[in-house]
C-alpha cells in the first residue's frame, strides 16, 4: 500500500499529534505504510503507535517575537520567516528530502503551510486536517482573527501580498503555477476541517464542510469526586499557565470538589494545595468520564477538549493562554457557550467559578448544542476520511 505522510509543523502542544492518533490507526489497520514528521517528537509515543510509523522531526521555522499584536493568518507565516525567499525555499527543500526519502504518495497536514507548500512543488496529492485555525477560508484578503482589534482591509492586503510573494518565488524556483491569494495554498484535493461551525475560529467561511472536531474522549483514567453535596469541578491546565497558583489557591478556599490534571506540576505545589476538596491525578483523566458527573470544566481551551466537553453538554470556563485559544474562548464567550476568563493580573477566579456555576443561560445553551450534534460519530468520520484518502490515492 501507498506510504502516507503525517506532518505538523506550527504550533505547540500535544493536541497536534493526539489529533493524528484515530486517523493514523485506520490507516494503518487499512495495511497503509504511515510515516509521520513532528515539530516535536517528544511523548509521540502516547499516541501514535511508534513501532509501525517511522517518525521524524519534521523542518520548521521559529516565530519572531514582535510587539505588535498578530491580526492575521497571513502576519503568522511573515513571523515565521515568510518575507524571506531564501528561508522558505530552505524548510521547502527539507520537507522535500523527506517525502523522497520516504516515497511520500500522500501528505496529511496539520497546521504545515511548508508541508503544503513543498507538496504542490513536488505534485504530491496533499489533504488539510485540523481545525479552522490552521484552514483560512476561502476569501481575499483572508480576514482578520482578532475581532478585538481594528485592522483594515488595506492592511491585511498588504500582508497577506507579501507572503503570496514569497510562495511564489518558491514555486517559480520549482517552475511550479504560482498562487494569486494565500487561501490558493489550500487548494489542495480535500480539506478535512475538523470543527463545527460553532467553533470555527473565522466567521465567515463560503463553501465550508464541516467534518466535525477530532478528539480521544476514552485515553486516561476515570475521573472520581468525593460523594457529597458539593459540585464537582474537573481542571485541566497547563503547568506553565500565568495564574496557576492563584486559581489552585482559589480552589481550596472554595467549597466544591477539584479534581485538577496538571501535566508537570511540582510535587511541591502539589503538597501544598492537596486536600479532601482539591484532589490532583498525576495521569490524564477520560474525558467520557466526566458526563453526567462534572457540574464544570475549566480548560486552557484547546480545540478537542472545548468540543469533547460541548458534544456532553457540560458547561467550560476557558483561560486561553495563546492566540488560537483566545479566538476560539471569544467565539464562544459571545454565543454564550463557554464563559471566558481573559488574561489579566489577578483575576477574581471565585466570583468567575460561581457565577459561570450559577449561569443558567449558558448551561441551556450549551445542552442545545448537545442535543443538535447528537449522534455525532467520531469512529464513522475517521472512516470516511481514510476512505476519501484511498479514493485520492486512487486518482
Amino acid at each position: 500500500m501507498s506510504n502516507i505522510s503525517l506532518c505538523w509543523e506550527l504550533g505547540g502542544g500535544h493536541g497536534h499529534i493526539a489529533g493524528f492518533q484515530p486517523l493514523s490507526q485506520k490507516l494503518l489497520q487499512r495495511g497503509h505504510q504511515v510515516s509521520a514528521f513532528l515539530r516535536n517528537t517528544e511523548h509521540c509515543e502516547w499516541f501514535l503507535d511508534t513501532a509501525a510509523i517511522e517518525i521524524e522531526t519534521a523542518p520548521y521555522m521559529t516565530a519572531k517575537i514582535q510587539p505588535k499584536s498578530i491580526v492575521s493568518y497571513a502576519d503568522i507565516l511573515i513571523r515565521l520567516g515568510y518575507g524571506s525567499c531564501e528561508a522558505v525555499l530552505a524548510r521547502v527543500q527539507q520537507w522535500c528530502k523527506l517525502f523522497k526519502k520516504y516515497n511520500t504518495r500522500l501528505i496529511i497536514a496539520d497546521h504545515s503551510p511548508t508541508a503544503l507548500l513543498a507538496a504542490k512543488c513536488m505534485g504530491i496529492p496533499a489533504v488539510d486536517y485540523g481545525n479552522g485555525f490552521f484552514s483560512p477560508p476561502k476569501i481575499y484578503p483572508i480576514p482578520g482573527l482578532t475581532p478585538w482589534i481594528k485592522t483594515s482591509e488595506e492592511e491585511l492586503k498588504e500582508i497577506e501580498n507579501k507572503v503570496v510573494q514569497t510562495i511564489n518565488q518558491v514555486l517559480r524556483f520549482y517552475n511550479t503555477e504560482e498562487i494569486n491569494c494565500l487561501y490558493e495554498l489550500f487548494d489542495i484535493e480535500e480539506n478535512f476541517l475538523c470543527t463545527f461551525a460553532e467553533l470555527d475560529h473565522y466567521k465567515n467561511r463560503p463553501e465550508a464542510e464541516y467534518w466535525g472536531p477530532v478528539f480521544s474522549i476514552d485515553k486516561g483514567i476515570d475521573a472520581q469526586w468525593p460523594d457529597n453535596q458539593r459540585k464537582n469541578l474537573f481542571v485541566y491546565i497547563k503547568h506553565n499557565y500565568k495564574h496557576l497558583d492563584l486559581l489552585l489557591s482559589s480552589l481550596s478556599k472554595m467549597e466544591v470538589n477539584s479534581l485538577v490534571y496538571c501535566n508537570g506540576l511540582s510535587r511541591d505545589t502539589i503538597n501544598t494545595y492537596s486536600s479532601d476538596k482539591l484532589k490532583f491525578s498525576s495521569e490524564p483523566i477520560k474525558i467520557s468520564s466526566l458526563q453526567s458527573k462534572a457540574d464544570l470544566i475549566i480548560n486552557n481551551a484547546g480545540h478537542g477538549t472545548v468540543a469533547a466537553c460541548l458534544l456532553m453538554g457540560l458547561p467550560q470556563l476557558l483561560l486561553p493562554m495563546q492566540l488560537e485559544q483566545l479566538v476560539l474562548s471569544d467565539k464562544l464567550a459571545h454565543t454564550q457557550l463557554a464563559e471566558i476568563m481573559v488574561p489579566r493580573d489577578n483575576p477574581n477566579f471565585a466570583e468567575k467559578i460561581m457565577n459561570t456555576l450559577e449561569n443558567r443561560p449558558l448551561h441551556q445553551t450549551v445542552m442545545r448544542l448537545a442535543q443538535y450534534y447528537y449522534g455525532f460519530n467520531p469512529v464513522e468520520q475517521i472512516e470516511e476520511m481514510v476512505l476519501c484518502c484511498e479514493d485520492i490515492l486512487q486518482g
